[in-house]
């Protein structure tokens, strides 16, 4: 497919992600901050300076960003960057606080479905007067992406990358069992027929993490989406994943372990072992983590592509690499020019980072040559069409993660009443909506 003919058909598609986001923020309040960035030229050309760059690269992401950071101050050696690196989940709790004492960093990379939570507490500064500064240009990324920076009719980040979750697949064990190691599945009927034939084996083909909320959970939201449901109403003030598409996606996940394709009581270190041992066929994850743990790996036969489609339409759960600008006590127009600098040649650049295994998220770089000689990056870049993000709605992660994803866990390793289970957490995630909208409506 040609670049032109490629990049419009995955706007063409991705329109109705973009959709999405527009309903999110229906009904949300006008703009939340009448602050702005100062002007700055479009290249810091002054005295040395050093940034200061947080995020929560801690994994085998993190030493990629410091090689990217050093091509950086290579080219641009009046530019220094300290960068700091610390667990998500103390990142999320650490940033604010270092906001509010006015020892914030200059930027910082978050998570797409933390950007909004961010911007409603006024901890990040709007960048919708450095679009055009660092480059950004909305022909060069799918609506969903475009999108998933704003909030409340003002944009808050800058999206790296995508990752949406994909089929990580075991050639060997799948050619074993009589399969076509160069045809995943690509439906429902061709990946239960596969796994039927790997149990005809002696191998149960997809070990489901249930003892893994997170993991478990992201193949939900997948699912839910699949077969045509949503999380949350328009306004994000109530969940609706319990309705009848929810229930369906969670019997699925249940019927992976009722007809013995999965074991029970499995986590998510456990099905990844058990592929890089030929145990098992398939992995349901993000590109992220997966491709180089797998990738180093001696003489495992791996592969990875789209999700397959399982309900009634394609959709994979994806998340985003965002950066931000901190929201500083007072703006020095050096330090911002020289971020401005630097965000501007990462996102140039971000071919750079796919070998961290997130795929880039502007679509002209999705179409270089660069990104065909990494395989799997690019074999994920197939699906990137159908990737769906959470809505624009100020503490859903936490929604997700406290309340939805425990239970999908439970129902999983209870094997219980998948629709029991969805109405006592759609209770649940609807009265914490609820606060949330409160909490954030005074931020």
């Amino acid at each position: 497919m040609s670049t032109l003919t490629r990049r419009a058909v995955l706007r063409a598609i991705g329109a109705a992600g973009l959709a999405g986001v527009a309903a999110s923020l229906a009904g949300c309040a006008p703009t939340i901050g009448t602050a702005r960035l100062p002007r700055v030229p479009a290249a810091y050309d002054g005295p040395p300076v050093t940034l200061k760059f947080w995020n929560g690269l801690t994994g085998g992401d993190g030493p990629v960003m410091r090689t990217l950071i050093a091509e950086f101050t290579a080219e641009h050696p009046n530019i220094g960057i300290d960068m700091y690196a610390l667990p998500w989940g103390d990142f999320y709790q650490k940033f604010p606080a270092a906001v509010t004492s006015g020892l914030a960093p200059d930027f910082a990379l978050m998570h797409n479905f933390q950007v909004a939570t961010n911007a409603a507490r006024k901890v990040i500064m709007p960048v919708d007067d450095i679009l055009e500064t660092v480059g950004l240009a909305e022909a060069d990324y799918l609506p969903v992406v475009w999108g998933s920076g704003v909030y409340r009719d003002q944009r808050w980040s800058l999206p790296l990358d995508m990752w949406p979750d994909s089929l990580f697949y075991n050639r060997r064990v799948l050619e074993q069992a009589g399969l076509d190691p160069d045809a995943p599945p690509t439906d429902r009927a061709a990946y239960e027929h596969a796994l039927d034939a790997l149990a005809s084996s002696g191998v149960q083909g997809h070990w489901l993490p249930a003892v893994d909320p997170q993991g478990v959970g992201r193949g939900f939201d997948s699912l839910l989406w699949q077969f045509g449901g949503e999380h949350y109403d328009d306004g994000g003030h109530a969940a609706t994943f319990g309705a009848q598409a929810g229930v369906d996606a969670l019997e699925w996940q249940q019927s992976l372990i009722r007809s013995g394709w999965s074991p029970r009581n499995v986590s998510g270190s456990d099905a990844s072992m058990a592929f890089k041992n030929d145990q098992n066929a398939f992995l349901w994850g993000g590109p992220g983590a997966l491709i180089n743990d797998l990738g180093s790996v001696e003489g495992l036969d791996w592969d990875v592509a789209p999700l397959p489609q399982i309900g009634s339409g394609r959709a994979a759960f994806s998340g985003s690499h965002q950066f931000v600008v901190a929201r500083q006590p007072r703006f020095d127009a050096d330090r911002l020019a020289a971020v401005v600098t630097f965000l501007g040649w990462i996102l140039a650049n971000s071919i750079g980072w796919a070998s961290a295994g997130p795929v880039p998220a502007r679509l002209p770089i999705l179409d270089s040559p660069e990104l065909a000689e990494l395989t799997a990056q690019s074999h994920v870049a197939e699906g990137v069409e159908h990737i769906r993000f959470y809505p624009l709605v100020p503490g859903i992660a936490e929604v997700q993660t406290t309340i939805l994803y425990p239970a999908i866990g439970d129902a999983l390793l209870s094997l219980g009443d998948a629709r029991a289970a969805l109405e006592t957490a759609t209770t649940q995630a609807s009265f914490l909506l609820q606060e949330n909208v409160e909490k954030y409506g005074r931020a």
